[in-house]
């Protein structure tokens, strides 16, 4: 059963998670950047010899603000990689067109149009903080996008937009392990701020309670640097889970907040809470704090020593990281699900009713998440391709390990009653 495509009261306030995961992508992967290896690609060459399709690829890039170019070298090196031992896109060799959006509204728009006149079969994005303005000229145009996650609005509603990873896991992940680990009360740190605090209550509040867990929401106003009032208060409420979401300047106080009041108490945040140095002003920094993140980095996993070969190979110098992952996750994923539904003549449309009727596929670097975008995922939004969330342990100074697939039951993403 498909939650309607007019879900405003739901899907509008999901904009926070997206908005979140742009504004401090670089966050994540500071903590996980590392040289890629130089072992050889496992597998052998299978190299595309057929007419060449264009897929379209939009990033942030590098701007004042972000730098993003890992991400582009990261989409180049899964396509090179595609290429060489795919055997392309259903025997087509792919060229990849690139756009980089800068953080502009404006330019990301005449990124999607270029797209258009370019005749890309279809368009990859990463961790697009303008995915809104793509969408629009995409969809007119009836050329799929493909994102490795995203929760705008216009991203959960649009047809012929396909979300590999859940866009939701911010909240789901966190609500699921809850459950596994039988929590029976937990509190939700956020920004004080209508955009944040309003879908803490409403999706965080519905998807906890899916989970059979009592959720109290703690909103602290902008700007606070001492939280802890706020922090002893929500304690009184005896909770057994502390889960903060926010970016890294909001998260370093509430975590030392939550250090201080309760220092033994579990705790949960998002991989955009960390940041290098951040943890200098935490007590005991992020050691054993279990962390959501859509990028399973673990180097000992098949796909992760292949996404480090494949880098060494093609990735011209990006680093082993999740901003590279952010472009060659969705970019390899989209291939190999397309090659696993056997596509042979590669268009806008194909594409699109392929991706709608391809099996359920692993996601690269994702600890065994699956992805099927048959709109039967996640009530929801028929866009979601997965339900399942990544977690993790971090140490001390943030560097991550320990990543593990969370299991999340498609009942924790309905509606009351459905």
């Amino acid at each position: 059963m498909h939650f309607p495509r007019t879900p405003g009261r739901i899907a509008a306030p999901l904009m926070i998670a997206a908005a979140l995961a742009v504004a401090t992508a670089c966050n994540s992967s500071s903590t996980s950047d590392s040289t890629p290896s130089a072992e050889p690609i496992a597998g052998s060459p299978n190299k595309a010899a057929g007419t060449p399709v264009t897929i379209g690829f939009i990033s942030e890039g590098k701007s004042p603000a972000i730098d993003n170019t890992d991400e582009i070298k990261g989409a180049r090196a899964a396509v090179a990689y595609a290429n060489d031992y795919l055997g392309g896109l259903g025997g087509h060799p792919i060229t990849l067109e690139v756009c980089e959006s800068l953080g502009q509204p404006a330019t990301a728009t005449d990124c999607a149009n270029q797209m258009v006149a370019a005749n890309v079969a279809a368009v990859v994005e990463g961790v697009e903080g303008q995915i809104d303005a793509t969408i629009a000229p995409l969809a007119a145009a009836k050329i799929p996008l493909v994102t490795h996650t995203a929760s705008t609005q216009a991203a959960l509603q649009t047809p012929g937009v396909f979300m590999l990873l859940n866009g939701l896991s911010y909240f789901g992940t966190p609500a699921a392990q809850a459950k596994a680990d039988g929590v029976k009360k937990a509190d939700l740190v956020v920004i004080g701020v209508p955009a944040a605090e309003g879908p803490a209550r409403q999706i965080g509040a519905l998807l906890y309670g899916n989970a059979g867990v009592g959720l109290n929401v703690t909103a602290v106003p902008p700007g606070t640097a001492d939280m802890t009032p706020q922090i002893a208060a929500a304690d009184g409420e005896h909770p057994d889970l502390y889960t903060v979401v926010g970016n890294d300047t909001f998260c370093t106080s509430a975590l030392k907040a939550i250090k201080t009041v309760n220092p033994s108490v579990k705790t949960t945040i998002i991989d955009r809470c960390i940041t290098p140095g951040g943890a200098s002003a935490i007590p005991g920094g992020y050691q054993d704090i279990n962390v959501v993140t859509t990028t399973d980095l673990s180097k000992d996993r098949p796909d992760g020593k292949l996404f480090a070969s494949v880098l060494g190979k093609y990735g011209d110098g990006a680093k082993f990281g999740s901003t590279a992952a952010f472009g060659y996750s969705p970019v390899l994923g989209m291939v190999d699900a397309l090659n696993a539904a056997k596509i042979s003549e590669v268009t806008p449309a194909t594409v699109t009713s392929t991706l709608q009727s391809a099996p359920a596929t692993e996601y690269p670097l994702s600890g065994g998440v699956m992805f099927q975008c048959n709109g039967k995922q996640i009530a929801l939004s028929p866009n979601i391709c997965s339900t399942d969330g990544i977690m993790a342990t971090a140490d001390k100074a943030g560097t991550l390990s320990n990543y593990r697939r969370v299991a999340a039951d498609a009942k924790l993403y309905s509606m009351p009653g459905r």
